[in-house]
């Protein structure tokens, strides 16, 4: 049965139905058979077998090959809807297209598709190979293209032989299919986006394009990883302003993303003034070229960027921005500067030149100017660091306003020049010799202010010499050295009432340390001596100011207050001093008589003396009034004003002995005057005394020649033999040896070096080491005695000697003493005094009548006065002997010396007696140190001490009578006279034995000195 491409038609129907030439296809393979009803649309006869041929058609038929399928479906549109319809398989629209491309791929001739309609591309639809370029894409890139990409991207429905052919490279390189790729994203990309520089579009359209259309395109874009220049042509950027656009990538003109930091705001508005576009689009390495981070680096290049773009010059470009825009343009940049300058290496703080060049192009830096304009950096000039600019005639000029020493620093790293100090106050004098400045103008003032409180090595020395300073009225320009300083009372007061001070507002900070260096005159120690000299010219004039006396305190005590940094060198205070401008009082009553100065006076410093030197100098110095007594600061700078030259007391001391008491003043001669003198004497010997230097004894010794006797030594400064020249004065004596040889009163005893440098004499004291015994030695006798004898009495030595027992047997119970001293009785103990001396102890206890315990002993002592035995005794029982002394109540009208000695010599008669060794030394000690031994008295301690061996005494003795020889002899000449004939020849035999032998003694060479002494003797006895 013959088959056709209706299965139930009949072969004779079949072969009556074949037109004549008509092309008869035979299939032979059954599982094509399928291709039947599609190529029965095109016109041609499908049969299944020669057999349902009749031999008359058989030349007209062919075999179906894939050859023959593709010729037949080649340009051809392609048939299958009603084939589906009618087929008696169950094959979907795809599956047809599948199977067709399968049988037509079948003998692999890929270079013959072309024109055949089966490339299976989207929405259910096909077309012809060769027509276009097809690409084979994934899913998600087939969303990016809605528009254009259905009509050339192949569905990925395929089988998986047919989609293995359609990769493989031959087929792709013959058939025009290829993946999608950037060259071919960029092709299709053209029929989505308009090539244009900007696309208005709304973000939340449901149509392309939109924000999620936009993100995806990104996504697919950053995967190629590609150069987006290749991209440049299509708005693919979203900005929000000026409106809602797409813009294209372009690296020279690229935007910005808007800064976190709200405090940015400002710099945002300025960049949006100039043209920058903003957007918050995600962010990309790749991106990176064509929308800038913010950062302070990136906002300054996408300025230049911007400027270039726009092939402006910068000054053209920055003319939108006004001056609230320029300032937050210089605002960022300060706020900002280390952002633009290296931190570290060799060019540490230096700018980075890619940012110098811009920095230095930006014209939002303020100039002084009369109306407010801006200019470069590159252009402009800056004003030495702290000078203000001026300009009396309020021209523009190019020099900048710094605001804060931010700017300054910042326009100083970008090289801008300052100008040079002296061509600018060169220009400044050039205006203020044509009298084109106003000297109240504010603006002067405060550049004068700004000048004058520069550096002072930077304040050019030609200004002392130009008239640019105000005086305090504002009527004229004077030199700084013309000016004095209103706020130095030293001034005020001396210069009252001129018009040569210092206005007050250039009197402030260092603006004075300025003026200072032109020569204003301040107080130093040249224009305090100009103001002295001032005073005292003021003082000479016929009739001097009222207030002088007021005026010249007030100079005074700025001098006390300010001496320090007035800093006076010695020439300039050996100047100073010699100037009559100190006020000085007179003298009260009743010392203003004889004063130096008699009425209020204006003195120098060298003249005037301290009130408490007045008693010592009031007939030749004035002293200073109450109100400028100089201050204690000052005796270490000034010492010679708080002394007084020696010179001038003894001047002073001549001056009372001359006018007042040789001229016998009635008013001094009163009980209480005379006391009052003879109070100011002593204090001139006080002062002369403990003021000693060898001018001063050169000078005392000069006047001395003329009149020796300045010493009052007696009480009556009136009654002239009291006053006597130090030759006549005798020192450490008691009595007058004679006129010649006066004992000085106890008044003038502590003026000693004076005493001496007048030449009085001495009675030396020897200088000699004495033993003196430790005040405990006697207390740990007592004691070690004591407990001997208690361990005696305990237990009593057994000693076959009979008489030591006797001996030692009265020790056990000892009774009282009692000595009769001189008719008083002093009772003792005999266990102490034995345990307290070695005498007593062989006293009692060597079996005589005093060591019977068993009646009391009554011992006799006629030699010793009852004071100094009760002073042993005490002595003996442990306590000291200045204790002992203590307790002798001298007698009313009784000499001190004598008293003492009396009972000191007593004493030593009683260690010798009882032989207490340790006694007489600290008696020979106490006699020494207490001064007992005088010249009266020297010879009779001497004998006493021999006679006692006190040898330490008896030593000291000798020596002082050989250090005071010749005065010794004088005092025995004159007692010599004094005595009766009946005990001459007992004292010249004193004399004799005394001198006689220590002139034998001496050595040969002190023979002379004694044969002089001998005639000293002669004279005065008149043998």
């Amino acid at each position: 049965m013959a088959h056709s491409t209706n299965y139930n038609q009949s072969f004779q129907d079949f072969n009556d139905s074949v037109k004549d030439n008509q092309t008869i296809l035979l299939i032979e393979n059954k599982c094509d058979f399928w291709l039947g009803n599609i190529l029965a649309e095109y016109d041609v006869k499908v049969v299944f077998g020669f057999h349902d041929i009749n031999t008359n058609h058989k030349r007209l038929v062919k075999l179906v090959t894939p050859k023959l399928v593709r010729d037949i479906l080649r340009n051809k549109k392609l048939y299958i809807d009603c084939c589906i319809k009618g087929s008696l398989y169950s094959f979907s629209r795809n599956e047809i297209i599948v199977n067709l491309l399968r049988f037509v791929l079948r003998d692999k001739a890929y270079d013959d598709l072309s024109g055949v309609p089966l490339v299976p591309v989207l929405n259910n639809s096909h077309a012809a190979f060769g027509d276009k370029k097809y690409y084979l894409t994934k899913h998600s890139e087939r969303k990016l293209f809605p528009q254009y990409g259905p009509n050339i991207f192949v569905d990925d429905i395929m089988d998986q032989d047919i989609k293995e052919i359609f990769l493989s490279e031959d087929f792709q390189k013959v058939n025009n299919i290829e993946l999608l790729d950037l060259n071919g994203f960029t092709k299709i990309l053209k029929h989505e986006l308009p090539k244009q520089s900007s696309l208005g579009w709304d973000p939340n359209s449901p149509s392309v394009p939109n924000i999620h259309w936009l993100n995806a395109i990104w996504d697919y874009i950053f995967s190629l990883n590609c150069d987006l220049d290749l991209l440049a042509q299509y708005p693919l950027i979203p900005i929000d302003k000026p409106a809602e656009l797409l813009v294209k990538l372009n690296s020279s003109n690229p935007l910005i993303r808007y800064p976190l930091d709200f405090n940015h705001k400002p710099m945002v508005l300025v960049l949006e003034r100039l043209g920058v576009r903003f957007t918050n689009f995600r962010k990309a390495e790749q991106l990176k070229p064509y929308i800038f981070d913010w950062d302070p680096r990136n906002v300054l290049r996408i300025v230049e960027l911007l400027r270039k773009f726009k092939d402006m010059p910068m000054e053209n470009f920055l003319e939108p921005l006004n001056s609230d825009d320029r300032k937050s343009f210089r605002r960022f940049i300060i706020d900002n500067w280390f952002e633009f300058v290296h931190t570290q290496g060799h060019v540490k703080d230096k700018v980075q030149e890619e940012f110098y060049d811009i920095i230095r192009q930006l014209p939002i830096w303020p100039t002084h100017s009369g109306g407010k304009t801006y200019m470069p950096p590159k252009n402009g000039y800056l004003l030495p660091k702290g000078l203000l600019f001026y300009s009396p005639l309020k021209i523009d000029s190019n020099y900048f306003d710094i605001e804060s020493e931010d700017e300054r620093l910042i326009l100083n790293k970008l090289d801008v020049p300052i100008i040079n100090l002296n061509s600018y106050v060169n220009g400044m004098l050039h205006h203020i010799n044509n009298n084109s400045v106003n000297p109240s103008d504010p603006d002067y003032i405060s550049f004068l202010q700004s000048l004058l409180s520069l550096p002072l090595n930077m304040i050019p020395d030609s200004l002392m010499k130009c008239n640019i300073i105000p005086n305090n009225n504002y009527t004229r320009l004077m030199k700084a050295g013309e000016l004095y300083d209103p706020y130095e009372e030293l001034f005020r007061e001396v210069f009252a009432g001129s018009d040569r001070f210092l206005p007050m507002e250039l009197r402030k900070g260092w603006v004075i340390k300025g003026l200072t260096k032109l020569g204003l005159v301040c107080v130093n120690s040249q224009s305090f001596i100009h103001v002295a000299e001032e005073i005292e010219n003021l003082s000479r004039m016929p009739s001097p100011p009222e207030n002088l006396r007021e005026r010249a305190k007030v100079v005074v005590r700025y001098f006390y207050y300010h001496a320090t940094e007035l800093n006076l060198s010695s020439v300039a205070w050996e100047k100073l001093s010699k100037i009559k401008f100190v006020p000085s009082n007179p003298v009260s009553l009743p010392f203003l008589d004889t004063a130096y100065s008699k009425v209020p006076e204006l003195h120098d410093f060298n003249s005037l003396c301290l009130p408490k030197y007045r008693n010592i100098c009031w007939t030749q110095c004035p002293i200073y009034d109450d109100n400028v007594l100089p201050h204690p600061s000052l005796s270490k700078l000034f010492p010679d004003m708080y002394e007084i030259k020696a010179q001038i007391v003894i001047n002073h001391l001549y001056a009372i002995k001359k006018d007042i008491v040789r001229a016998d003043l009635s008013e001094w001669k009163s009980p209480g005057m005379s006391e009052l003198l003879r109070t100011v004497l002593l204090q001139i010997y006080q002062f002369l005394n403990e003021n000693w230097d060898p001018e001063f004894e050169k000078y005392l010794m000069k006047t001395l020649k003329a009149d020796p006797k300045i010493f009052l030594n007696g009480i009556d400064p009136f009654n002239l033999y009291n006053w006597v020249s130090g030759k006549q004065l005798v020192l450490n004596i008691d009595e007058d040896i004679n006129s010649g040889n006066r004992a000085v009163c106890a008044h003038l005893t502590k003026f000693e070096r004076l005493l001496h440098i007048c030449e009085a004499q001495e009675i030396k004291n020897t200088q000699m080491d004495m033993q003196i015994p430790d005040t405990y030695s006697q207390r740990n006798r007592i004691a070690e005695s004591l407990a001997r004898f208690l361990d005696e009495q305990s237990n009593p030595p057994v000693s076959k000697f009979s008489q030591q027992s006797h001996e030692r047997r009265g020790m056990q119970n000892f009774h009282d003493i009692f000595f009769n001293v001189n008719g008083q009785v002093i009772s003792s103990n005999r266990y102490v005094l034995a345990a307290s001396a070695e005498y007593f102890e062989r006293m009692f206890t060597a079996g005589t009548m005093e060591s019977n315990p068993l009646k009391p002993v009554n011992v006799d002592v006629d030699d010793i006065k009852p004071e100094a035995f009760r002073i042993m005794l005490k002595w003996l029982y442990g306590r000291s002997l200045e204790d002992a002394l203590s307790e002798i109540e001298i007698p009313l009208m009784t000499d001190e010396i004598s008293f003492y000695l009396i009972i000191f010599i007593d004493l030593l008669n009683a260690c010798e007696k009882y032989n207490l060794q340790e006694l007489k030394r600290l008696i020979e000690h106490k006699i020494v140190k207490s001064d007992l031994i005088r010249a009266q008295n020297v010879i009779e301690v001497k004998k006493w001490a021999q006679k006692y061996n006190a040898m330490q005494l008896f030593s000291y003795c000798k020596d002082f009578k050989k250090m005071n020889l010749k005065l010794l002899v004088k005092q025995r000449c004159a007692r010599l006279l004094q005595v009766d004939e009946d005990e001459l020849s007992e004292e010249l035999d004193d004399y004799e034995d005394e001198f006689g032998n220590f002139e034998k003694s001496s050595r040969e060479e002190n023979n002379l000195r004694i044969d002089a002494e001998i005639c000293e003797f002669e004279k005065y006895c008149g043998w």
